[in-house]
């Protein structure tokens, strides 16, 4: 019932057993299998063998890389602290994380960034909004929320507030394997003020918070029931966010050639 949807803000939920969930053709279900994988080919290969600092839970991590670039990788805007998982936690947690990398010497210095979500599952949009503040000195709408019975309403991104902001060229790698509030997140860099490419393959394409309902019988039925639009009215739901330049990611030959063909080219851009 659910397969023909593609889309995985949709499901049924019986107690006690598997969420039925289907994912977009050609792209993984169980992203948290590949993150392991795909965090181990980044250090060994990208990386040089160099682990990278990480914070909250290992949700977020940096490395300088050779060239004078940073590299920022964000596995998740949820579960960032594993003791509360409240949003109040969870944004005190990707603060700590940003005032460690984010330092008034590091952003001057840049001269690009690279973030990296080419495996996330998503959490709280609003944590992806507030890392765009970091990213920005000029406000701007980061993308426009409307359900069926309400008129959009904008989400903007604002400066942050008495902290070092990075506003210099990012590459923001993209996957199949990315969801939800990863996908909100580089939808609010569409519109960031300053040379933002993306690179890598299409999102997953669900963006809206879902509406939860119980069934007489125990089963609970999720669905979306919001449309997120960038500035000129157009959505991404079921074909996901395009990327600029397209290569492979995390493929069965990249691993097996040593190749990660996404961090080159943003690497080279």
């Amino acid at each position: 019932m659910v397969g023909p949807l593609y889309d995985a803000h949709v499901a049924v939920v019986e107690q006690g057993r598997r969420p039925f969930v289907r994912t977009r053709p050609g792209t993984s279900d169980n992203p948290e299998l590949l993150d392991a994988k795909a965090k181990d080919h980044i250090i060994r290969r990208d990386l040089g063998g160099t682990k990278p600092q990480e914070f909250g839970n290992g949700c977020i991590s940096y490395a300088d890389l050779p060239d004078g670039q940073g590299y920022l990788r964000i596995s998740g805007f949820a579960d960032c602290d594993e003791q509360d998982p409240g949003y109040a936690a969870q944004l005190a947690e990707l603060d700590r994380a940003l005032d460690a990398v984010l330092t008034p010497g590091r952003t001057a210095a840049l001269r690009g960034l690279i973030i990296d979500l080419r495996v996330n599952g998503g959490g709280e949009d609003a944590l992806g909004v507030h890392l765009a503040g970091r990213l920005t000195d000029t406000p701007y709408v980061a993308y426009r929320k409307r359900t069926r019975s309400t008129p959009p309403q904008a989400v903007r991104v604002e400066p942050a507030r008495d902290a070092p902001r990075y506003t210099g060229p990012i590459a923001v790698h993209t996957a199949g394997t990315r969801f939800s509030a990863g996908e909100t997140f580089a939808q609010a860099l569409i519109d960031r003020p300053g040379r933002t490419i993306r690179v890598g393959e299409p999102t997953q394409g669900v963006f809206s918070d879902t509406m939860v309902r119980s069934l007489p019988n125990g089963i609970r039925i999720r669905l979306p029931n919001e449309e997120y639009l960038t500035r000129t009215g157009t959505t991404f739901d079921i074909t996901g966010i395009p990327p600029h330049l397209r290569t492979p990611v995390f493929t069965d030959e990249e691993f097996e050639q040593n190749r990660d063909s996404a961090f080159d080219a943003a690497a080279a851009r």
